[in-house]
């Protein structure tokens, strides 16, 4: 019961990121000489992309929250 709850609460935080964010407020801007890791554990951009992990998201210079987006572009 209580894994339900967490999830669920969780759920609701991340839509509530999602929809907060403007995606048109949120462009990729692709920094030079990043140090990406290869592992994937999908980070969601507040431009609404799934990106690999996190450094690709850093890299691309935009906010997100772990786990996949699940409204994507």
């Amino acid at each position: 019961m209580k894994t339900k709850l967490l999830s669920i609460l969780v759920l609701t935080l991340c839509l509530g990121f999602i929809s907060s964010c403007n995606k048109e407020e949120c462009p990729e801007l692709f920094k030079e000489g990043c140090d990406l890791d290869t592992r994937y554990r999908p980070v969601c951009g507040c431009n609404g992309k799934t990106y690999a992990n996190k450094t690709y998201a850093e890299c691309a210079g935009v906010e997100y929250i772990d786990g996949e987006c699940l409204d994507q572009q």
